[in-house]
């Protein structure tokens, strides 16, 4: 141990304020915390995460010779907990990621504001490795989980939400975070959906698909309404059975990139938007001459 550490260590500690008291609650409820600047630089004497610790007495020590500190969380396995640290800023805005991967409403668990506007909403560990990840789920939107760290209550700017507060139980990881972080890669591997179609339907599909995936940045809304309209035409026609058109209809749009990272593209806004306008087509049937086996 340094003699950095150890002068810290080895400072005398002062009774509890409220901000200490705060900081022991913290540690108490949800695990490891080590002391950090403001500006999240870390002091001069600790080993950063390494000194993370739920032991009062070192608490008190760090808080009483640097009482401006501000807590940090180890997350992932340490404590049980994983945040999801929704950013407001550099021009990136997590709440709107949240609202285009289809989270509507607030998740009700333990939430944090930050000095940006941002929150940190913290989840239970759900006892496998959980990647930490920065705007993979989208534009705004950090993973903090095993071998990660998140910034906390008490600090300036920092405060608890008044309704989803420390005491809030924890709700478990939501299926948006590990699917979308997870899942779609693995689902990319996949080949398109295959069936038994006739050469003109097999190209069509095929042509529609490669409209999809490679439509540029402005026009990627219209030529997904296109292709899942033309399609669905052709299925309405019987040129195409509807499940396979279906199918390589959204093989195709899941593997549409994110073109505006303002507003990234959701599974299930995706999968909305194709079957709307594959039925729509199914309404207006066409035949092609040459649909034949």
């Amino acid at each position: 141990m340094s003699d950095l550490v150890t002068e810290w260590l080895d400072a005398p500690a002062a009774a509890d304020s409220a901000q200490l008291a705060a900081v022991l609650d913290l540690a108490r409820r949800f695990g490891p915390i080590w002391p950090q600047t403001p500006a999240k630089t870390g002091y001069r004497g600790t080993n950063g995460s390494k000194d993370a610790t739920r032991d009062e007495a070192r608490i008190r020590r760090w808080w009483t010779r640097h009482p401006e500190s501000v807590p940090a969380l180890l997350t992932g396995e340490p404590s049980g907990v994983v945040a999801i640290d929704v950013d407001i800023k550099g021009g990136r805005n997590g709440l709107d990621t949240l609202e285009a991967l289809g989270v509507p409403f607030h998740p009700m668990t333990v939430t944090a504001h930050t000095p940006s506007g941002g929150i940190h909403l913290l989840f239970r560990w759900p006892g496998g490795h959980v990647a930490t990840s920065t705007d993979k789920l989208g534009p705004g939107l950090e993973v903090k989980g095993d071998g990660a760290w998140v910034t906390l209550p008490p600090g300036p700017g920092r405060f608890w939400d008044p309704h989803l507060g420390p005491d809030t139980p924890l709700a478990p990881l939501p299926e948006w975070a590990i699917i979308s972080s997870k899942a779609e890669p693995q689902r990319d591997r996949q080949a398109r959906p295959s069936a038994d179609l006739s050469r003109y339907a097999e190209a069509a599909l095929d042509a529609a698909a490669k409209h999809i995936i490679g439509a540029p940045a402005g026009a990627q809304e219209t030529t997904l309404n296109g292709e899942a309209f033309s399609i669905g035409q052709l299925a309405g026609g019987g040129v195409i059975p509807a499940g396979p058109a279906l199918d390589g209809l959204l093989w195709a749009a899941r593997r549409m990139p994110s073109l505006d990272p303002r507003r990234p593209w959701s599974p299930a806004e995706i999968e909305k938007k194709v079957k709307a306008a594959f039925t729509d087509g199914l309404r207006e049937p066409r035949t092609a001459p040459d649909a034949r086996r």
